[in-house]
């Protein structure tokens, strides 16, 4: 709640290249983890028709996660998922939280 942002983001692609985008989301997160403080945590879902993945992230500001697309394979004009998937994505601001 508050200033933390979250991008929800989906990655579509013919069912062959899931498993080449699962590998390849794996290594970008890995870096990503290592190189941008402020980066909470991303969790990625995969589709059982092959056709989709989801990605749910968790930044501590706006500032944060913009300071993620100058790094390779984040760029709008490189995306590691280029020539594998479309992306869709939006940011939005956590306003309520409920749990057990």
């Amino acid at each position: 709640v508050g200033a933390r942002l979250t991008p929800l983001a989906e990655f579509r692609m013919p069912a062959v290249n899931q498993p080449k985008m699962i590998a390849l989301t794996t290594d970008a997160l890995d870096q990503a983890m290592d190189a941008s403080p402020g980066l909470i945590s991303a969790t990625f879902h995969r589709s059982l028709d092959g056709t989709r993945m989801f990605n749910y992230g968790q930044w501590e500001n706006e500032a944060a996660f913009a300071n993620l697309e100058k790094q390779p394979g984040f760029s709008k004009a490189a995306p590691y998922w280029e020539g594998l998937a479309r992306n869709e994505f939006h940011l939005y601001n956590v306003v309520h939280v409920t749990s057990a």
